[in-house]
């Protein structure tokens, strides 16, 4: 039964981690989407 407690725990971690990880790299995503968006409204602007 500890084994079936631990396999879930590690999955669960996993997971977690999972999430985790995608959500940084939705972040720096997003940053560079509104630097670009920037950088083409100056562009735009000359």
């Amino acid at each position: 039964m500890t084994y079936l407690a631990a396999a879930y725990g590690v999955i669960w971690l996993a997971l977690f981690l999972f999430v985790f990880s995608i959500f940084r790299r939705q972040t720096r995503i997003d940053a560079e989407i509104d630097a670009l968006e920037d950088a083409l409204e100056r562009l735009e602007r000359k």
